[in-house]
């Protein structure tokens, strides 16, 4: 079915760059080239939209001070006014983002996109603080794209990790100071991973396990020492089992799980779900064909009770 009008969503807090984002998508782009866009805007910064530069670009802006307004009539009244190709929605960085995805639209509109901006200089502060973290999963869930924004002295691990704890399909841009795209290389990771034997140390838990799925060529031939809890079975692979520990995402009852796929007939379902388990063995790099990429599997020679963590989430600092 072909769509009439599409709405991309933009997510963020306030201050985060969400205006910027648009007025430059508008008016610095050919996005609205053969369109007619309406852009709804659901807050007000420092930064503000030129409705007759805006209009240069056949795009129209619309305001909306209370959440309520949006509605299945008022999209029809959007529709009504301009027939517009794409609506893209200025989202208020307090109001709740699975609400307006359950938002009834005209017939033949749907939201194709969602983007987030994030000011990284306050993204600890994001973290940290549990209301604003429970906001912050809101706007990144589902988003498609993440823009990191004032990301000048940021790191760049912290950053990704703890967004892929959210959502791990999210692409990320990251954004300098001075609003250029940063394509430089990671920074050094907390440990040696050139070492042939070392133990993860249990801070960096999701970080060496985020570095294995995206970099394994790093990881083959290794023998590595590393403590987790037994999650199960794996669900595709002979004698293997899952060694993980959980990323607050949002709150307690809200983890992502974060783990290791290690393998040993001897030992693979002989322990109960979230036993503590220090796990040694070497690892090996193979193709998995369910997944189309290559993955690591620690080949266990070693395992031994041990006791929980203090806290035993994740953290990416």
């Amino acid at each position: 079915m072909d769509l009439e009008t599409r709405i991309y969503l933009f997510t963020g807090f306030l201050e985060s760059g969400k205006t910027t984002f648009i007025n430059d998508t508008v008016l610095n782009t050919n996005f609205c080239d053969d369109e007619t866009t309406v852009v709804i805007a659901c807050e007000e910064g420092e930064v503000e939209f030129d409705a007759k530069k805006m209009k240069k670009h056949n795009t129209y802006v619309e305001y909306v001070e209370d959440m309520a307004e949006l509605s299945e009539a008022y999209f029809q009244f959007i529709r009504d006014k301009y027939h517009p190709t794409q609506v893209l929605v200025e989202y208020n960085g307090m109001w709740d983002v699975p609400a307006f995805m359950n938002l009834k639209y005209p017939e033949f509109w749907d939201v194709v996109q969602i983007l987030t901006t994030i000011d990284a200089s306050k993204f600890t502060f994001y973290v940290n603080n549990t209301n604003m973290r429970s906001y912050l999963f809101q706007h990144c869930a589902q988003s498609d794209l993440v823009i990191f924004n004032r990301i000048d002295g940021q790191k760049k691990s912290f950053l990704r990790n703890n967004l892929k704890a959210m959502n791990g399909r999210a692409q990320i841009i990251y954004e300098l100071n001075d609003g250029t795209i940063d394509n430089t290389m990671e920074e050094e990771l907390p440990y040696d991973y050139n070492a042939t034997n070392f133990d993860v140390p249990d801070h960096d838990f999701g970080i060496f396990c985020y570095d294995v799925m995206e970099h394994p060529e790093r990881y083959a031939n290794k023998h590595i020492r590393i403590k987790g809890k037994y999650i199960g079975k794996d669900r595709n692979r002979a004698d293997g089992f899952i060694l993980g520990r959980y990323a607050m995402v949002c709150c307690e009852q809200d983890t992502s799980l974060i783990g290791l796929l290690c393998k040993s007939p001897e030992w693979y379902d002989k322990f109960m779900p979230d036993e503590w388990l220090i796990v040694e063995g070497d690892t090996t790099m193979d193709y998995d064909t369910d997944l189309n990429m290559n993955i690591i599997t620690l080949n266990v020679t070693k395992i031994e009770g041990t006791k929980p963590l203090d806290y035993e989430y994740v953290t990416f600092d």
